[in-house]
Protein backbone atom coordinates (compact mmCIF):
# COMPACT_ATOMS: atom_id res chain seq x y z
CA UNK A 1 0.00 0.00 0.00
CA UNK A 2 1.74 3.10 -1.19
CA UNK A 3 0.09 6.83 0.17
CA UNK A 4 -3.01 8.13 -1.48
CA UNK A 5 -2.00 10.49 -4.06
CA UNK A 6 1.19 9.12 -4.87
CA UNK A 7 3.52 9.80 -7.55
CA UNK A 8 3.37 6.41 -9.88
CA UNK A 9 7.19 5.06 -10.36
CA UNK A 10 8.68 6.00 -13.80
CA UNK A 11 12.14 5.58 -14.51
CA UNK A 12 12.41 8.18 -17.13
CA UNK A 13 11.15 10.80 -15.22
CA UNK A 14 11.85 10.05 -11.39
CA UNK A 15 9.64 12.91 -9.91
CA UNK A 16 7.04 12.85 -13.03
CA UNK A 17 5.98 16.79 -12.95
CA UNK A 18 5.83 16.45 -8.99
CA UNK A 19 8.30 19.81 -8.71
CA UNK A 20 6.23 21.66 -11.61
CA UNK A 21 2.74 20.80 -9.63
CA UNK A 22 4.25 21.78 -6.16
CA UNK A 23 5.62 24.71 -7.63
CA UNK A 24 2.58 25.76 -10.03
CA UNK A 25 0.19 25.83 -6.48
CA UNK A 26 2.21 27.17 -4.15
CA UNK A 27 1.48 31.26 -4.65
CA UNK A 28 -1.95 29.94 -4.28
CA UNK A 29 -1.35 27.96 -1.40
CA UNK A 30 0.45 30.41 0.37
CA UNK A 31 -2.79 33.15 -0.28
CA UNK A 32 -4.65 31.39 1.58
CA UNK A 33 -5.59 33.28 4.75
CA UNK A 34 -3.31 31.65 7.14
CA UNK A 35 -6.59 30.76 9.33
CA UNK A 36 -7.41 28.17 6.71
CA UNK A 37 -4.21 26.73 6.59
CA UNK A 38 -4.70 26.43 10.63
CA UNK A 39 -8.19 24.95 10.30
CA UNK A 40 -7.14 22.07 8.47
CA UNK A 41 -4.40 21.57 11.62
CA UNK A 42 -7.54 21.40 13.59
CA UNK A 43 -9.30 18.93 11.79
CA UNK A 44 -5.98 16.46 11.89
CA UNK A 45 -5.69 17.16 15.39
CA UNK A 46 -9.39 15.66 15.30
CA UNK A 47 -8.54 12.97 12.84
CA UNK A 48 -5.64 11.89 14.61
CA UNK A 49 -8.17 10.69 18.20
CA UNK A 50 -10.84 9.22 16.07
CA UNK A 51 -8.03 6.91 14.18
CA UNK A 52 -5.68 6.57 16.97
CA UNK A 53 -6.48 2.85 17.22
CA UNK A 54 -5.92 2.45 13.47
CA UNK A 55 -2.55 4.11 13.32
CA UNK A 56 -1.52 2.71 16.32
CA UNK A 57 -2.34 -0.71 15.15
CA UNK A 58 -0.84 -0.15 11.69
CA UNK A 59 2.77 0.99 13.24
CA UNK A 60 2.74 -2.23 15.65
CA UNK A 61 2.37 -3.92 12.89
CA UNK A 62 4.80 -2.77 10.54
CA UNK A 63 7.22 -2.05 13.17
CA UNK A 64 6.67 -3.82 15.80
CA UNK A 65 6.23 -0.90 18.24
CA UNK A 66 3.95 -1.47 21.73
CA UNK A 67 0.87 0.29 21.54
CA UNK A 68 1.39 2.71 24.69
CA UNK A 69 4.53 3.78 22.82
CA UNK A 70 2.81 4.77 19.49
CA UNK A 71 0.40 6.52 21.73
CA UNK A 72 2.86 8.62 23.90
CA UNK A 73 5.70 8.81 21.29
CA UNK A 74 4.02 9.13 18.45
CA UNK A 75 0.16 10.69 18.29
CA UNK A 76 0.12 12.35 21.50
CA UNK A 77 2.94 14.11 20.65
CA UNK A 78 1.99 14.87 17.13
CA UNK A 79 -1.65 16.49 18.41
CA UNK A 80 0.33 18.64 20.71
CA UNK A 81 2.46 19.58 17.49
CA UNK A 82 -1.25 20.54 16.20
CA UNK A 83 -2.40 22.64 19.01
CA UNK A 84 0.77 24.28 19.55
CA UNK A 85 0.19 25.78 15.51
CA UNK A 86 -3.10 26.60 16.50
CA UNK A 87 -2.43 28.57 19.46
CA UNK A 88 1.09 30.58 17.96
CA UNK A 89 1.66 30.69 14.25
CA UNK A 90 -0.29 33.40 13.68
CA UNK A 91 2.05 35.31 16.18
CA UNK A 92 4.94 33.85 14.94
CA UNK A 93 4.32 34.61 11.40
CA UNK A 94 2.57 38.10 11.89
CA UNK A 95 4.72 41.10 10.18
CA UNK A 96 7.20 42.29 12.42
CA UNK A 97 6.97 46.89 12.16
CA UNK A 98 10.19 48.21 13.05
CA UNK A 99 10.02 50.75 16.06
CA UNK A 100 11.46 54.58 14.84
CA UNK A 101 13.19 54.28 17.63
CA UNK A 102 15.78 51.74 15.55
CA UNK A 103 15.61 53.80 12.81
CA UNK A 104 19.19 55.32 11.76
CA UNK A 105 18.73 58.80 10.93
CA UNK A 106 19.17 58.81 6.79
CA UNK A 107 16.00 56.96 7.10
CA UNK A 108 13.81 59.22 8.78
CA UNK A 109 10.27 59.24 7.89
CA UNK A 110 10.22 55.65 6.58
CA UNK A 111 8.28 52.95 7.64
CA UNK A 112 9.95 49.30 7.82
CA UNK A 113 8.65 45.85 8.61
CA UNK A 114 9.60 42.68 8.20
CA UNK A 115 7.44 39.60 7.17
CA UNK A 116 7.12 35.97 7.03
CA UNK A 117 7.49 34.36 3.49
CA UNK A 118 6.97 31.10 2.77
CA UNK A 119 10.49 29.23 1.07
CA UNK A 120 8.48 27.72 -2.12
CA UNK A 121 8.39 23.89 -2.39
CA UNK A 122 9.97 21.97 0.87
CA UNK A 123 11.42 18.66 0.30
CA UNK A 124 11.44 16.25 3.14
CA UNK A 125 12.74 12.60 3.50
CA UNK A 126 11.24 10.84 6.55
CA UNK A 127 12.20 8.61 8.90
CA UNK A 128 10.67 5.59 9.97
CA UNK A 129 11.26 5.25 13.79
CA UNK A 130 8.55 8.24 14.66
CA UNK A 131 7.00 7.65 11.84
CA UNK A 132 4.30 10.11 12.76
CA UNK A 133 5.50 12.47 15.18
CA UNK A 134 8.76 13.25 12.98
CA UNK A 135 7.41 13.17 9.42
CA UNK A 136 4.32 14.75 10.70
CA UNK A 137 5.24 17.88 12.52
CA UNK A 138 7.74 18.64 9.79
CA UNK A 139 4.79 18.43 7.25
CA UNK A 140 2.79 20.47 9.54
CA UNK A 141 4.72 23.32 9.96
CA UNK A 142 6.17 23.62 6.20
CA UNK A 143 2.22 23.61 5.13
CA UNK A 144 1.27 26.18 8.06
CA UNK A 145 3.85 27.99 6.53
CA UNK A 146 2.79 28.12 3.34
CA UNK A 147 5.25 26.20 1.30
CA UNK A 148 4.20 23.21 -0.69
CA UNK A 149 5.71 19.68 0.07
CA UNK A 150 7.33 17.01 -1.36
CA UNK A 151 7.54 13.93 0.88
CA UNK A 152 9.32 10.51 0.06
CA UNK A 153 8.28 8.27 2.97
CA UNK A 154 10.62 5.86 4.60
CA UNK A 155 10.46 2.14 2.65
CA UNK A 156 10.80 0.76 6.27
CA UNK A 157 7.44 2.43 7.14
CA UNK A 158 4.99 3.06 3.86
CA UNK A 159 1.98 1.70 6.08
CA UNK A 160 2.28 4.18 8.60
CA UNK A 161 3.04 7.21 6.32
CA UNK A 162 0.39 5.71 3.42
CA UNK A 163 -2.58 6.37 6.89
CA UNK A 164 -0.61 9.62 7.78
CA UNK A 165 -0.87 10.92 4.18
CA UNK A 166 -4.44 10.41 3.93
CA UNK A 167 -5.22 11.70 7.10
CA UNK A 168 -3.63 14.91 6.07
CA UNK A 169 -5.51 15.28 2.73
CA UNK A 170 -8.52 14.22 4.54
CA UNK A 171 -7.94 17.55 6.97
CA UNK A 172 -8.51 19.92 3.99
CA UNK A 173 -4.45 19.74 3.07
CA UNK A 174 -4.60 19.59 -0.73
CA UNK A 175 -3.24 17.21 -3.00
CA UNK A 176 -1.00 19.37 -4.62
CA UNK A 177 0.27 21.15 -1.45
CA UNK A 178 1.14 17.41 -0.56
CA UNK A 179 2.42 14.96 -2.57
CA UNK A 180 3.86 11.78 -1.80
CA UNK A 181 6.49 10.30 -3.57
CA UNK A 182 6.80 6.48 -3.94
CA UNK A 183 8.71 4.54 -0.95
CA UNK A 184 11.63 3.44 -2.74
CA UNK A 185 15.17 4.09 -1.83
CA UNK A 186 16.22 5.74 -4.77
CA UNK A 187 13.32 8.65 -4.86
CA UNK A 188 15.42 9.97 -1.53
CA UNK A 189 18.38 10.66 -3.80
CA UNK A 190 15.99 12.03 -6.58
CA UNK A 191 14.26 14.72 -3.91
CA UNK A 192 17.74 15.57 -2.60
CA UNK A 193 19.44 16.49 -6.38
CA UNK A 194 16.01 18.34 -6.67
CA UNK A 195 15.53 21.91 -6.87
CA UNK A 196 13.24 22.37 -4.20
CA UNK A 197 13.69 25.11 -1.97
CA UNK A 198 14.20 23.73 1.16
CA UNK A 199 14.93 19.94 2.07
CA UNK A 200 14.51 18.30 5.49
CA UNK A 201 16.55 14.82 6.22
CA UNK A 202 16.42 12.82 9.30
CA UNK A 203 18.17 9.84 9.38
CA UNK A 204 22.03 8.91 9.54
CA UNK A 205 25.13 10.71 9.38
CA UNK A 206 26.25 8.70 5.99
CA UNK A 207 23.55 9.37 4.40
CA UNK A 208 23.01 12.96 5.60
CA UNK A 209 26.42 13.66 4.14
CA UNK A 210 25.13 12.40 0.78
CA UNK A 211 21.77 14.49 1.42
CA UNK A 212 24.21 17.86 1.82
CA UNK A 213 26.35 17.19 -1.18
CA UNK A 214 23.36 16.47 -3.68
CA UNK A 215 21.61 19.45 -2.08
CA UNK A 216 24.32 22.17 -2.55
CA UNK A 217 24.74 21.06 -6.42
CA UNK A 218 21.76 23.08 -6.79
CA UNK A 219 22.03 25.98 -3.59
CA UNK A 220 19.11 24.39 -1.74
CA UNK A 221 19.27 25.29 2.00
CA UNK A 222 18.81 22.15 4.20
CA UNK A 223 17.92 20.87 7.60
CA UNK A 224 19.63 17.74 8.68
CA UNK A 225 18.56 16.11 12.28
CA UNK A 226 21.18 12.97 12.10
CA UNK A 227 21.84 10.77 14.86
CA UNK A 228 23.20 11.06 18.01
CA UNK A 229 25.57 9.33 20.72
CA UNK A 230 23.69 11.14 23.70
CA UNK A 231 25.25 10.76 27.48
CA UNK A 232 23.36 11.34 31.35
CA UNK A 233 26.05 13.75 33.18
CA UNK A 234 25.81 12.41 36.61
CA UNK A 235 27.08 14.28 38.87
CA UNK A 236 28.02 12.82 42.54
CA UNK A 237 25.11 14.42 44.76
CA UNK A 238 22.66 12.28 42.29
CA UNK A 239 20.45 10.04 43.06
CA UNK A 240 21.84 6.51 41.64
CA UNK A 241 18.56 5.12 41.35
CA UNK A 242 17.03 7.86 39.54
CA UNK A 243 20.05 7.88 37.30
CA UNK A 244 19.99 4.40 36.37
CA UNK A 245 16.51 4.07 35.67
CA UNK A 246 16.53 7.27 33.42
CA UNK A 247 19.97 5.68 31.41
CA UNK A 248 18.09 2.68 31.20
CA UNK A 249 14.63 4.24 29.94
CA UNK A 250 16.65 6.63 27.28
CA UNK A 251 18.74 3.49 26.11
CA UNK A 252 16.03 1.16 25.07
CA UNK A 253 13.26 3.58 24.53
CA UNK A 254 11.77 2.20 20.69
CA UNK A 255 14.04 -0.75 21.58
CA UNK A 256 16.88 1.74 21.27
CA UNK A 257 15.86 2.89 18.18
CA UNK A 258 15.83 6.54 18.56
CA UNK A 259 18.84 9.52 17.63
CA UNK A 260 18.06 11.16 21.25
CA UNK A 261 18.78 7.77 22.59
CA UNK A 262 21.11 7.91 25.73
CA UNK A 263 24.15 5.84 25.04
CA UNK A 264 26.87 7.19 27.89
CA UNK A 265 26.60 7.58 31.15
CA UNK A 266 29.26 10.15 32.26
CA UNK A 267 30.35 10.38 35.86
CA UNK A 268 32.94 9.52 39.08
CA UNK A 269 33.43 5.93 39.85
CA UNK A 270 32.27 6.76 43.18
CA UNK A 271 28.61 7.61 40.96
CA UNK A 272 29.15 4.61 38.81
CA UNK A 273 29.90 2.05 41.70
CA UNK A 274 26.36 3.16 42.32
CA UNK A 275 24.68 2.59 39.16
CA UNK A 276 26.03 -0.24 38.05
CA UNK A 277 24.72 -2.85 40.24
CA UNK A 278 20.93 -0.89 39.81
CA UNK A 279 21.42 -1.38 36.11
CA UNK A 280 22.71 -5.05 36.84
CA UNK A 281 19.40 -5.50 38.19
CA UNK A 282 17.18 -3.86 36.07
CA UNK A 283 18.35 -5.73 33.17
CA UNK A 284 18.22 -9.32 34.65
CA UNK A 285 15.25 -11.34 32.44
CA UNK A 286 15.03 -8.76 30.02
CA UNK A 287 14.25 -10.56 26.61
CA UNK A 288 16.33 -9.26 23.08
CA UNK A 289 14.83 -6.49 21.38
CA UNK A 290 13.52 -7.03 17.85
CA UNK A 291 15.05 -4.69 15.61
CA UNK A 292 13.29 -3.04 12.43
CA UNK A 293 16.74 -3.22 10.73
CA UNK A 294 18.60 -6.03 12.09
CA UNK A 295 22.16 -4.92 11.07
CA UNK A 296 22.42 -2.28 13.50
CA UNK A 297 22.45 -4.78 16.16
CA UNK A 298 25.33 -6.87 14.49
CA UNK A 299 26.49 -3.50 14.40
CA UNK A 300 26.47 -2.54 18.10
CA UNK A 301 27.27 -6.54 19.05
CA UNK A 302 30.32 -5.72 16.79
CA UNK A 303 31.55 -2.60 18.85
CA UNK A 304 30.97 -4.19 21.97
CA UNK A 305 32.95 -6.96 22.22
CA UNK A 306 35.67 -4.82 20.53
CA UNK A 307 35.15 -2.37 23.46
CA UNK A 308 35.49 -5.38 26.03
CA UNK A 309 38.61 -6.66 24.29
CA UNK A 310 40.05 -3.14 24.59
CA UNK A 311 39.25 -3.30 28.33
CA UNK A 312 35.46 -2.89 28.83
CA UNK A 313 33.17 -5.16 30.39
CA UNK A 314 29.55 -6.34 29.83
CA UNK A 315 26.85 -5.53 32.81
CA UNK A 316 25.54 -9.11 34.18
CA UNK A 317 26.00 -11.98 31.83
CA UNK A 318 27.72 -11.77 28.79
CA UNK A 319 24.88 -11.10 25.92
CA UNK A 320 24.79 -13.70 22.77
CA UNK A 321 25.20 -12.45 19.23
CA UNK A 322 22.03 -10.85 18.09
CA UNK A 323 20.39 -13.46 15.89
CA UNK A 324 19.81 -12.65 11.76
CA UNK A 325 16.32 -12.37 12.59
CA UNK A 326 16.47 -9.37 13.88
CA UNK A 327 16.62 -9.35 17.74
CA UNK A 328 19.28 -7.91 19.78
CA UNK A 329 19.84 -8.16 23.56
CA UNK A 330 20.55 -4.94 25.74
CA UNK A 331 24.35 -4.32 25.58
CA UNK A 332 25.10 -2.72 28.71
CA UNK A 333 29.11 -1.69 29.28
CA UNK A 334 31.31 -0.85 32.21
CA UNK A 335 34.26 0.43 31.51
CA UNK A 336 34.54 1.76 28.59
CA UNK A 337 36.53 4.87 27.43
CA UNK A 338 35.50 8.08 25.38
CA UNK A 339 38.17 7.08 22.52
CA UNK A 340 36.08 3.39 22.48
CA UNK A 341 33.72 3.29 18.55
CA UNK A 342 30.97 2.62 20.76
CA UNK A 343 31.28 5.57 22.86
CA UNK A 344 31.41 7.81 19.24
CA UNK A 345 29.31 6.23 16.64
CA UNK A 346 25.54 6.56 16.45
CA UNK A 347 23.88 3.50 16.76
CA UNK A 348 20.19 2.02 16.63
CA UNK A 349 19.89 -0.65 18.98
CA UNK A 350 20.19 -1.18 23.09
CA UNK A 351 23.06 -0.08 24.20
CA UNK A 352 24.58 1.79 27.28
CA UNK A 353 28.44 2.58 28.48
CA UNK A 354 29.45 3.74 31.42
CA UNK A 355 32.12 6.13 31.23
CA UNK A 356 34.55 7.20 33.74
CA UNK A 357 35.48 10.51 34.54
CA UNK A 358 38.18 11.32 37.15
CA UNK A 359 36.58 14.08 38.58
CA UNK A 360 33.62 16.56 38.28
CA UNK A 361 35.80 18.53 37.12
CA UNK A 362 36.16 16.39 33.92
CA UNK A 363 32.62 15.92 33.28
CA UNK A 364 32.24 17.99 30.56
CA UNK A 365 35.57 17.05 28.69
CA UNK A 366 35.01 13.24 28.45
CA UNK A 367 30.55 14.01 27.17
CA UNK A 368 32.60 16.36 24.44
CA UNK A 369 34.96 13.90 23.43
CA UNK A 370 32.28 12.81 21.12
CA UNK A 371 31.93 13.91 17.55
CA UNK A 372 27.74 13.38 17.68
CA UNK A 373 26.07 16.28 19.26
CA UNK A 374 21.99 16.03 19.56
CA UNK A 375 21.01 16.03 23.16
CA UNK A 376 22.85 15.51 26.76
CA UNK A 377 21.26 14.99 30.24
CA UNK A 378 22.59 16.37 33.92
CA UNK A 379 21.85 14.66 36.84
CA UNK A 380 21.80 16.06 40.45
CA UNK A 381 20.00 17.13 43.52
CA UNK A 382 21.03 20.75 42.79
CA UNK A 383 19.42 22.32 40.04
CA UNK A 384 22.04 25.31 40.19
CA UNK A 385 24.93 22.65 40.20
CA UNK A 386 23.20 20.95 37.43
CA UNK A 387 22.55 24.20 35.14
CA UNK A 388 26.49 25.76 36.35
CA UNK A 389 27.56 22.06 34.58
CA UNK A 390 24.71 22.23 31.52
CA UNK A 391 26.00 26.24 30.47
CA UNK A 392 29.49 24.04 29.68
CA UNK A 393 28.41 21.58 27.66
CA UNK A 394 28.17 21.83 23.67
CA UNK A 395 25.00 19.83 23.18
CA UNK A 396 21.82 21.63 21.75
CA UNK A 397 19.80 20.22 23.70
CA UNK A 398 19.70 20.05 27.10
CA UNK A 399 17.98 18.23 29.89
CA UNK A 400 17.94 18.70 33.57
CA UNK A 401 16.83 15.46 35.79
CA UNK A 402 15.50 14.03 32.27
CA UNK A 403 16.25 12.07 29.14
CA UNK A 404 14.79 11.73 25.83
CA UNK A 405 11.04 13.13 26.14
CA UNK A 406 12.42 16.41 26.33
CA UNK A 407 12.58 15.94 22.48
CA UNK A 408 8.60 16.27 22.34
CA UNK A 409 8.06 19.35 23.87
CA UNK A 410 6.19 21.24 21.13
CA UNK A 411 7.43 24.24 22.36
CA UNK A 412 11.21 23.97 21.74
CA UNK A 413 13.36 22.94 18.91
CA UNK A 414 15.21 19.47 18.29
CA UNK A 415 18.76 21.50 17.55
CA UNK A 416 21.51 19.57 15.70
CA UNK A 417 24.93 20.48 15.67
CA UNK A 418 28.03 19.06 14.61
CA UNK A 419 28.42 15.32 13.54
CA UNK A 420 24.59 15.05 14.25
CA UNK A 421 23.43 17.96 11.39
CA UNK A 422 22.93 21.50 11.81
CA UNK A 423 19.01 23.35 11.41
CA UNK A 424 16.03 23.11 13.61
CA UNK A 425 12.69 21.18 13.31
CA UNK A 426 9.40 22.01 15.91
CA UNK A 427 9.20 24.80 18.18
CA UNK A 428 9.31 28.17 16.93
CA UNK A 429 12.42 28.37 15.71
CA UNK A 430 11.52 25.32 13.21
CA UNK A 431 8.77 27.11 12.13
CA UNK A 432 10.43 29.87 11.04
CA UNK A 433 13.28 27.84 9.41
CA UNK A 434 10.85 26.95 6.85
CA UNK A 435 10.63 30.83 5.97
CA UNK A 436 12.10 33.64 4.75
CA UNK A 437 12.26 37.35 6.47
CA UNK A 438 11.15 39.60 3.85
CA UNK A 439 11.87 43.49 4.49
CA UNK A 440 9.61 46.20 3.51
CA UNK A 441 10.51 49.49 3.39
CA UNK A 442 8.27 52.43 2.67
CA UNK A 443 9.71 56.10 2.31
CA UNK A 444 7.42 59.21 1.33
CA UNK A 445 6.78 59.43 -2.29
CA UNK A 446 7.59 63.05 -2.52
CA UNK A 447 10.83 64.57 -4.82
CA UNK A 448 12.22 67.12 -2.26
CA UNK A 449 11.64 65.03 0.75
CA UNK A 450 14.87 64.39 3.04
CA UNK A 451 17.27 62.10 0.91
CA UNK A 452 20.79 63.59 1.46
CA UNK A 453 22.21 60.08 0.41
CA UNK A 454 20.83 61.45 -3.14
CA UNK A 455 23.28 64.42 -3.02
CA UNK A 456 26.47 61.96 -2.61
CA UNK A 457 26.91 60.91 -5.86
CA UNK A 458 27.49 63.34 -9.25
CA UNK A 459 24.51 64.50 -10.93
CA UNK A 460 25.25 66.53 -14.40
CA UNK A 461 27.51 68.98 -14.08
CA UNK A 462 26.59 70.24 -10.20
CA UNK A 463 29.48 70.08 -7.72
CA UNK A 464 28.78 67.50 -5.06
CA UNK A 465 27.73 69.23 -1.66
CA UNK A 466 29.76 68.00 1.08
CA UNK A 467 28.07 66.74 3.59
CA UNK A 468 31.29 66.12 6.11
CA UNK A 469 30.32 68.28 8.73
CA UNK A 470 26.46 67.05 9.13
CA UNK A 471 27.67 63.71 9.14
CA UNK A 472 30.20 63.64 11.78
CA UNK A 473 27.27 66.23 13.80
CA UNK A 474 25.04 63.37 12.96
CA UNK A 475 27.58 60.49 13.97
CA UNK A 476 28.51 62.03 17.83
CA UNK A 477 25.24 62.94 18.36
CA UNK A 478 23.74 59.37 18.32
CA UNK A 479 26.78 57.18 19.19
CA UNK A 480 29.23 59.95 21.35
CA UNK A 481 30.56 58.11 24.46
CA UNK A 482 30.11 60.59 26.60
CA UNK A 483 27.10 63.28 27.15
CA UNK A 484 29.24 66.16 26.55
CA UNK A 485 30.25 64.84 23.12
CA UNK A 486 26.14 64.22 22.55
CA UNK A 487 25.54 67.90 23.73
CA UNK A 488 28.39 69.63 21.75
CA UNK A 489 26.91 67.96 18.60
CA UNK A 490 23.17 68.85 19.03
CA UNK A 491 24.10 72.28 19.61
CA UNK A 492 26.62 72.21 15.99
CA UNK A 493 23.46 70.29 14.29
CA UNK A 494 20.84 73.34 13.42
CA UNK A 495 24.04 75.08 11.98
CA UNK A 496 25.41 72.72 9.84
CA UNK A 497 21.96 71.44 8.68
CA UNK A 498 21.27 75.17 7.57
CA UNK A 499 24.50 74.80 5.85
CA UNK A 500 23.34 71.80 3.64
CA UNK A 501 19.76 73.20 2.83
CA UNK A 502 21.67 76.63 1.77
CA UNK A 503 24.40 74.95 -0.71
CA UNK A 504 21.25 72.62 -1.67
CA UNK A 505 19.13 75.90 -2.86
CA UNK A 506 22.49 76.80 -4.72
CA UNK A 507 22.97 73.98 -6.79
CA UNK A 508 19.26 74.01 -7.76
Amino acid sequence: MQPSHTIPHDPGNPLAGVLDLAREFQPAWEARPLAERLACVGRLRGLLVRHNGELTRIACAELGKAPQEVLSADIMVLAEACRYLQRHARRLLAPRRVSWRDTPWIMFRSRVWVERKARGVVGIIGTWNYPYFLAGSQMLQALVAGNTVIFKPSELAVQCSALMIDLFHQAGFPPEALQALPSRREYGAHLASAAVDHLVFTGSLPVGRLVAKAATENMVPCTLELSGCDALVALDDADPELVARAAWFGAVINRGQTCVATRRVVATAKMLEKVEPILARIIQGVEPFPLVQPAEGLKAHRLAVLAVGQGARFVGMPPSQPAEGGVCPPLVLAGARPDMDICRQALFAPVLCLVEARSEAELVAVESACPLSLGVSVFSLSTDKALQVAARLRGPNIGINEVVITAGHPATPIVARGASGWGSTQGDEGLLELTLPRVIYQAPAGAKTFRPHLDTVPVGGKPLQDLTGLLEALLRLAHGGTIAIRLGALVSLPAKAWQYWRAGRQTD
